[in-house]
């Protein structure tokens, strides 16, 4: 195990999860940051030592288990700096053929906007939907 995971705690971990933007598309209950913290702080708890001679023979499992929650913990870390500095965006950039699907090209657009309108408690019209159409709108 390297020194620098082992120098992995919640409390500098918190900070860098905190600072993922909220997901507009998400209830504020459920965003990604949330439930990234609970699973540091549920990895980076602090275990019960053991007490009983049989206990401490297993303490070589209890290293092996600490050492898998610092690698995860690691890992966790690195992913979210590579999502906070976009590296798969450099990796695998959009085209606008991707953005502009042939068979709906305003798919995106009306998407955005309904989100938009949602936020705002602005409905489709039951006619837009009962007939199916489809629009910039």
């Amino acid at each position: 195990m390297s020194t620098q995971s082992a120098k992995i705690t919640l409390t500098s971990l918190r900070p860098l999860i905190r600072s993922l933007p909220p997901s507009p598309l998400s209830g504020e209950a459920v965003q990604l940051s949330e439930a990234l913290e609970a699973i540091a702080e549920k990895a980076l708890s602090p275990s019960v030592a053991p007490a009983t001679a049989a206990a401490a023979s297993n303490s070589s499992m209890e290293a092996l288990k600490v050492a898998g929650h610092q690698r995860r913990i690691t890992q966790m870390r690195d992913s979210i700096g590579r999502l906070k500095s976009g590296n798969a965006m450099g990796l695998y950039p959009l085209t606008n053929r991707i953005l502009t699907p042939p068979n709906d090209p305003h798919y995106y657009t009306r998407f955005r906007n309904g989100v938009r309108n949602a936020e705002q408690g602005i409905a489709r019209p039951w006619w837009r939907i009962f007939f199916d159409m489809k629009g910039k709108e």
